[in-house]
């Protein structure tokens, strides 16, 4: 069995979080991204192509960063401010538009729009 006998996909990623609330309210009220099962131990959103699973627990950022894409980082720029984020506004480095931010949990993203060329 060789490498292109296998290709993996990504299932879902697991992020725990200290407050299900509150990592509800951020990435599905200000990073729009549905929320599509909720319990009293998790919640989980919608990715497309995968879903990112939000779980009660002791959060772990240090390792993590997590690189969301956004079909306007300018429109997500606007939201994260009238949400009343602290947050730098998105810089061009040529292959995409991006902003650097922390969730609640101190998670690493990188939300960003693609260069379209």
């Amino acid at each position: 069995m060789t490498g292109q006998d296998i290709q993996p996909t990504l299932q879902f990623l697991w992020l725990e979080v200290a407050d299900l609330a509150r990592a509800a309210e951020f990435y599905g009220d200000v990073l729009g991204l549905p929320i599509v099962e909720t319990t009293d131990a998790f919640i989980v959103a919608d990715l497309v192509s995968t879903q990112l699973y939000l779980a009660l627990g002791q959060p772990r950022p240090a390792s993590m960063y997590l690189a969301l894409a956004v079909p306007d980082i300018d429109l997500l720029y606007q939201r994260m401010l009238e949400a009343g984020l602290k947050v730098h506004s998105p810089q061009d480095e040529g292959w995409a538009r991006y902003i650097e931010y922390q969730d609640p949990d101190g998670y690493r993203l990188l939300l960003l729009t693609p260069r379209s060329d």
